[in-house]
């Protein structure tokens, strides 16, 4: 199956996490059922509150987490969660991390493609604060579609929207 060019995956503007945040996702992608999240996460400490998906192939997952956070927070997170991701892939190829300023708000993201199940997966992963807490997205899909969808990841993240 031959990848389709980025410029045919149309992005729908969806509203998640109880309307906190105003998203682009790929249309055609649809919410992860408990059953699927529960197989997907069996063995994780803690899963996702919501997960789009286009039959499991690539997800992008909203964590909306107990932890407090505001903007002055984003680089104390970014830089925490930089040290932490090194240490814990330390096989991954690394593209980037930082701060960007997002439709004026501060947002730290982590750009690698890691090692799991026998072959490569690229993540990006982004973060901002979202009414006092943390709210963490997961963009992940096989590195065999990452040509095709490293556009896509970015631009997901360039069309976040949360409330303060």
């Amino acid at each position: 199956m031959a990848a389709r060019p980025a410029s045919e995956i149309e992005l729908v503007k969806k509203r998640v996490l109880s309307e906190r945040v105003e998203i682009l996702i790929p249309k055609g992608f649809e919410v992860m059922t408990e059953q699927q999240m529960d197989f997907a996460y069996a063995k994780a400490q803690s899963r996702p509150s919501v997960i789009f998906t286009n039959n499991n192939l690539i997800s992008l997952a909203f964590n909306y987490s107990d932890n407090d956070a505001d903007q002055d927070m984003v680089d104390i997170y970014s830089a925490s969660f930089g040290k932490t991701y090194h240490k814990q892939y330390k096989d991954a190829t690394w593209f980037g991390d930082g701060v960007k300023n997002i439709n004026n708000r501060k947002v730290g993201y982590l750009e690698f493609m890691k090692p799991e199940m026998g072959h490569e997966v690229y993540t990006l992963v982004f973060f901002t604060d979202v009414e006092g807490k943390l709210m963490i997205c997961t963009f992940n899909c096989a590195d065999r579609q990452k040509p095709e969808w490293e556009p896509i990841a970015k631009q997901i993240m360039l069309s976040l929207k949360a409330k303060g």
